[in-house]
């Protein structure tokens, strides 16, 4: 396996070594959680949303991005919203580090969003090939900035980019740790 990598946010306020889903997080570290769910304001209803995949809850995975965060950050600019200011660590992990753990990538492509639930259409096996396909910016997500930026809204980073899902949780004190402006920690 080559050196493909995907990558998860480094929370404002994380501690410890290890990445934890956020159902396992409400045990471990509740005070942490209770500010981690909060970026579900208005979708709730993913906190009980099950993965036909993995069969467990959407918050029973950590999510990752086949995006490089620098990518990101690039378009979120390109479209002109300033995130210059802005720091936001992410962690760099090893595409075959998550083949260790159950998985599937969620390739978020379904137009009608009208549905609670996930269609198991929308899932797949991870493999690097995959992963590397489909690890730029798709033109959907794009619109989706564009949008938030004429409603003076702020975007979710990834409404309509495929995730790496892992039933697992990580210990990440050896994972390269970075700024998605591009600077190294």
């Amino acid at each position: 396996m080559g050196k493909t990598h995907v990558y998860h946010v480094k929370q404002p306020g994380f501690v410890g070594e290890r990445l934890y889903p956020l159902n396992k997080l409400k045990a471990e570290l509740p005070a942490i959680y209770e500010n981690a769910v909060k970026k579900y304001a208005g979708r709730e209803w993913l906190l009980a949303a099950r993965l036909p995949t993995l069969d467990c809850l959407w918050n029973d995975v950590l999510h990752f991005s086949l995006m490089h965060p620098s990518i990101i950050y690039k378009h979120l600019m390109d479209v002109g919203a300033d995130y210059s200011k802005r720091e936001l660590l992410w962690f760099e992990v090893p595409l075959e580090h998550t083949l260790k753990h159950p998985c599937t990538l969620y390739r978020n492509t379904r137009k009608d969003r009208s549905s609670r639930e996930f269609p198991e259409s929308e899932f797949e096996p991870v493999t690097e090939e995959r992963v590397s396909e489909l690890s730029g910016m798709p033109e959907r997500n794009l619109e989706y900035y564009r949008e938030c930026l004429a409603q003076k809204t702020y975007p979710l980073l990834w409404a309509f980019a495929p995730h790496v899902l892992v039933k697992g949780e990580f210990d990440v004190s050896d994972y390269r740790i970075f700024d998605w402006r591009g600077k190294s920690q």
